[in-house]
């Protein structure tokens, strides 16, 4: 077969090609040589080579040139005849830079066949090392959006009854006996807290005319509870006719202590004739907190009386005051507070303690008074309160019973 020479990179191609097929530089201008001449280029002396001009050897350097492929050119039929009678030539790869001839390697882009077209082994080509199916595959895979692999969602268990009704029988049962009975829930008996008998000898040892120091540390946001515990220790103190140095840090204070001894007073009126009557309470209010304390620690006194909501009242008292002055301090709490002052109690840095309903219930049959109505209300409302606890502790014992009876759920 004849072949004719690229005149850029000398590389053979078949006779009648119009393109170089290794740098596409235009052959459409070549002739081909006859079939006895030899099929290399014979190298050109250098006295040849000088004399070619760029112009005439290299037309595509000019800087004019406008190479074949960028316009439209004529041919006659009989060209076209014979560029039709040849094979047909694969389609060459698309050009980057037009009007430069030769100058480009060409480029080959590595694409993923069709899989349909893709032969399962062509001779002469690498085998590889996937099949068609595969090809599919992954073609697919990288066109379409990744999907997150997810398990499988299980069934749904049913939720858990919460309808008990025996639960409910128990309590209207319960309910039901009581109202028709006409029965009365029985009186609890308060607990006799050790530190009520200490603190109950502490101010009945006092002197008429003794001086006692009282921190009215609560204000009306705990008057309900506390104003139960500081009546009877207040009481005691005015019929010892003691003289009361009382002092608050809140603003509320005074008010609340005033209130207080006004009900105390109102209590006491068949019994003033005997002892001596302290008309009215003075009460200081010193604003600052507890940082004023130690001022009080100057001043003498026989007994401290703190009557606080919050343990912290007591602590700083017992921490600024009593150990300058010396003075026994004796506590009236809330029942909150007293736990964290039992250690105190059993120091001696308190000489007694009061605290909740239990010790204002038992302080008043110290006294020999009879407690007030509203103490005995609350009598009956504590027993109550632990009938329910004991029928709910009662409802918790019957129901994990019925669990281990039943057997485990097969649902959770």
């Amino acid at each position: 077969m004849a072949t004719m020479l690229c005149p850029h990179c000398g590389t053979p191609n078949r006779a009648g090609s119009n393109f170089c097929n290794r740098c596409g530089a235009d052959l459409r201008g070549e002739t081909p040589p006859s079939a006895d001449a030899p099929t290399e280029m014979a190298p050109k002396s250098p006295s040849s080579a000088a004399s070619d001009t760029p112009s005439s050897a290299q037309p595509w350097l000019e800087p004019g040139f406008v190479g074949a492929d960028d316009v439209p050119f004529e041919e006659d039929e009989a060209e076209l005849a014979a560029l039709d009678a040849l094979p047909p030539l694969p389609a060459p790869a698309a050009r980057l830079v037009s009007g430069v001839q030769g100058l480009l390697e060409p480029i080959r882009v590595a694409t993923m066949p069709h899989a349909d077209a893709l032969p399962s082994h062509a001779p002469g080509t690498p085998e590889l090392p996937f099949g068609a199916e595969q090809v599919r595959r992954v073609r697919a895979l990288l066109s379409e959006d990744p999907l997150l692999a997810s398990s499988p969602t299980p069934r749904s268990a049913p939720a858990p009854s919460l309808w008990l009704p025996w639960v409910f029988l128990i309590f209207a049962l319960g309910v039901t006996v009581l109202w028709m009975s006409g029965l009365s829930l029985p009186a609890g008996a308060p607990m006799l807290w050790q530190g009520v008998d200490r603190a109950f000898t502490a101010v009945d040892r006092l002197e008429s005319g003794a001086r006692v120091q009282v921190l009215w540390a609560y204000d009306p946001a705990t008057v309900g509870e506390m104003e139960l515990v500081s009546a009877p220790v207040l009481r005691h103190l005015l019929d010892r006719g003691v003289t009361l140095d009382v002092v608050s840090l809140l603003p509320n204070g005074p008010a609340t202590a005033r209130r207080v001894f006004a009900a105390v007073e109102s209590e006491r009126l068949p019994d003033l004739s005997a002892i001596g009557v302290q008309h009215t309470l003075d009460v200081r209010f010193l604003p600052g907190g507890a940082i004023v304390l130690p001022l009080l620690a100057t001043q003498p006194a026989d007994l401290a009386v703190i009557f606080g909501a919050q343990a912290e009242d007591v602590q700083q008292w017992l921490e600024q005051v009593a150990p300058v002055n010396r003075a026994p301090v004796l506590a009236v709490a809330s029942a909150g507070a007293d736990p964290p002052l039992r250690p105190f109690l059993d120091s001696g840095q308190l000489v007694g303690l009061v605290s909740g309903y239990d010790g204002a219930y038992h302080y008043y049959e110290m006294l020999g008074a009879t407690p007030p109505a509203a103490m005995r209300a609350l009598r009956v409302q504590v027993a109550g309160q632990g009938y329910g606890a004991l029928a709910l502790l009662v409802i918790i014992v019957l129901g994990n019973l019925a669990a281990l009876l039943s057997g485990r759920r097969q649902d959770g």
